[in-house]
This record gives structure tokens, C-alpha cells and sequence, in this order.
């Protein structure tokens, strides 16, 4: 909160004898600041409490579960600036809006230049443009949480640029692409490997722009409208388990290939969302064996160590219809299947739920209610 008063304050304080400030309130677009024509400071806040009851299955060795907590509770100041320049920066204050084993608050800084409608530069700690799923903010989901297909193979924020268009060749925001150099290694974070991620996506909505950064038809337009994507990436000498995520590997690092594909339907309330994801590990040759191995074995420090690539696939379909202005009615179902050989903990789970959405202010105060059977893979 003292960043975002000392930004304000400098701002405005540049203003005096030039032209007028103008302040506008407004729910779910939080505090925005106009400095004349040019310049506008936006600041908004977030949170997400979370009821949550776990029934553990008879062969399952997890624990029930009966908590409350605060999913997610974010602070965002974002400005548009001179010269066709913007930034974002987004702080989490949540344990779950932090990695367990780095916490940091940090999740977005990054500025934006767009002197073009076909090209348009974007550099700083972002969401990487892959995953259909994980590039909608966490506000606009249909479910509490996103598939479990997303949460494994998935590519998280990371440091990078990324050139990009929404509206390619001006055809109404019918063709949207991103394409991206990273880091590789996740957010907050400054990898000691020569590795780098690079990640390529396109979307194409012939019969007009479709809003796929938010789940859902909350506008219940009355006409059809899809889109297909994909996106390619290819992670080198990453030290994550999981490509950007996961407790840091001691031993060599990984290199992997990321496909994912997707199409979104919209029209008169109802919504169709579909994603594939597949994620496949460089193997190396065992040399006890001569086979092809997930695995690496050494010592770290004097300690041995016995560490495992992560490879796998998976899909999920999730529906949404709107039988009244403010009542969503979801489904989903998910499968994620590991590629062998893999992390032996790494096992088949599956995900089937539906739920109801109580939209009060669209996506921006709802109350989300789901149940879900997850096969996580324990008793087997």
C-alpha cells in the first residue's frame, strides 16, 4: 500500500499548473486517476476466501478436510503512460498466492509498449501466453480453481518479452498471437543454468472477437461465436520439476516440449470450454542399463539424491449455461495421464464436478460453489 500512495502522490503532485486530475470510483475497476489525456493510474484490490471440505475416498490416504481460508487476496496498480506505454504490477498477499519454497509477493511487473496494431512489445514478470486456462485471471473462472490438467501442465509467470497482437491484420480481433523468450525457470527467481523457455501461441475466432480471458458467456450475447487456439514451447535446461514450477532440482537440469490446443464456444449464455496439454521430458540414457530413464541419481552435497523428470498429457471439458442474469450453472471433467517413464509419483488422476455461480456483479462479486469426485491416484 505505501508503493501505490508514493506513486499517486508523485503523479499527481506533477500535475500542478497543467491539467486537471480527475479521480472515478467505480466497483470492480477499482480507484482510477486521470492526468490529462495521456497518463491514468488504476489501483484495485482483490479477495478470495474459500470454504473448503475434503471426504476422503476408502483406498485414499488423504485426510479430511473442513477449513476456511483466504484463496487470494491481490493488490494491482496499473498505468497508462505517454508514448504508447503501460505497466502492470500485481502483489499476492495469500500463503497460496506464493510458492512454499521462495515466498515472495510479487507476481506481475511488467511494462508494455504498443506503437502497433500488429506488433506490440511486452517485457518484465508475466503470465506466459500458453495455456488457454492459465493466461484467465483467477477473478474470472467459472470454478473456485482451475482444472487439475492446468495445474500440472501448465507454464506459470516467468521473466521475459513477449511481441504480440490482438487484432493481427485488423479482422476484428478475429487473430490473436504471442510469441515469447524466457527465463524458463518461474517467477521471482534467477536460474544459475544457460537454458532459456520459448513459447509461440495463436487463436482464431472467424465469426468474431470472443472474450476467452474470462470463462463463461457472462454477457449472454445473442449470437455464436468459438475460437481455436494453440501454443508450442520448448523449455531448456530448466532446474523445475515441472517445467516452471515445482521445489528446485539439485541434480542436472531438464529440457521439455509443451503442445497444447484449445476451442471456446460462447452463445446465449452457454459456454464450451475444451484444452489438451501434453509435456514430454528429454530423456537420458541410464548408463547401468542403456535404457532411456526419467531418472538421475547423485549426491547433493554428501546427501545422495534420487530426483525424476515429470512427463504427461491431459484434457479437460468444462460447460457453463446461464439459466437466469445471475445463475450459472458448471460442469467439468478432466483426465491427466502420466507419459512413462516418469516421476513414480506421478500417477493417472481424474476430476468430476459441477456447481452453481452466483453472479451478482458478473465476475466481479460472485459466490462459487462446487463439488467435485477427484481420483488423485492414492490407494492404488
Amino acid at each position: 500500500m505505501h508503493l501505490t500512495g508514493v506513486l499517486l502522490l508523485t503523479a499527481l503532485s506533477s500535475t500542478d499548473g497543467g491539467a486537471p486530475v480527475e479521480v472515478d470510483a467505480r466497483f470492480g475497476e477499482g480507484v482510477t486517476v486521470k492526468l490529462g489525456p495521456q497518463v491514468q493510474l488504476q489501483v484495485r484490490g482483490r479477495v478470495q476466501a474459500q470454504a473448503l471440505f475434503v471426504i476422503p475416498g476408502e483406498a485414499s490416504d488423504v485426510d479430511a478436510q473442513q477449513t476456511g481460508f483466504v484463496r487470494r487476496a491481490r493488490l494491482q496498480l496499473k498505468g497508462q503512460l505517454p508514448w504508447q506505454l503501460s505497466f502492470t504490477l500485481q502483489l499476492g498477499f495469500a500463503p497460496l498466492d506464493m510458492e512454499a519454497h521462495q515466498p515472495s509477493v510479487l507476481r506481475d511487473l511488467f511494462v508494455a509498449w504498443t506503437p502497433l496494431r500488429d506488433l506490440n512489445l511486452r517485457v518484465g514478470q508475466m503470465k506466459v501466453p500458453f495455456d488457454v486456462q492459465r493466461v484467465v485471471s483467477s477473478s474470472a473462472l467459472q470454478f473456485a480453481d482451475r482444472s487439475l490438467v492446468t495445474a500440472e501442465l501448465n507454464l506459470d509467470r516467468d521473466v521475459g518479452l513477449v511481441a504480440y497482437s490482438d487484432d493481427l491484420l485488423g479482422w476484428g480481433r478475429r487473430l490473436r498471437y504471442a510469441v515469447g523468450l524466457f527465463g524458463g525457470d518461474g517467477r521471482n527467481r534467477l536460474g544459475t543454468n544457460t537454458g532459456l523457455l520459448y513459447v509461440a501461441r495463436l487463436r482464431f475466432a472467424p465469426l468474431g472477437e470472443l472474450n476467452d480471458r474470462q470463462e463463461g458467456d457472462v454477457e449472454r450475447a445473442r449470437r455464436f461465436r468459438f475460437a481455436l487456439g494453440g501454443a508450442v514451447a520448448r523449455n531448456v535446461a530448466t532446474d523445475r520439476p515441472r517445467s516452471t514450477t515445482g521445489v528446485p532440482l539439485e541434480l542436472a537440469p531438464n529440457s521439455y516440449t509443451h503442445l497444447t490446443g484449445d476451442l471456446h464456444v460462447k452463445a446465449f449464455g452457454l459456454s464450451l470450454l475444451a484444452s489438451v496439454s501434453w509435456r514430454q521430458a528429454d530423456l537420458h540414457r541410464d548408463p547401468s542399463t542403456g535404457l532411456l530413464s526419467a531418472t538421475r541419481r547423485g549426491l547433493a552435497g554428501s546427501t545422495p539424491v534420487t530426483e525424476y523428470s515429470r512427463s504427461g498429457w491431459g484434457f479437460f471439458v468444462q460447460a457453463g449455461a446461464f439459466v437466469t442474469d445471475w445463475l450459472e450453472l458448471v460442469l467439468r471433467y478432466g483426465d491427466l495421464r502420466p507419459i512413462t517413464p516418469t516421476d513414480p509419483s506421478f500417477s493417472r488422476q481424474r476430476e468430476l464436478g459441477g456447481g452453481l455461480n452466483f453472479t451478482i456483479f458478473r465476475h466481479d462479486l460472485k459466490l462459487v460453489t462446487d463439488l467435485f469426485w477427484i481420483d488423485d491416484g492414492h490407494g492404488r
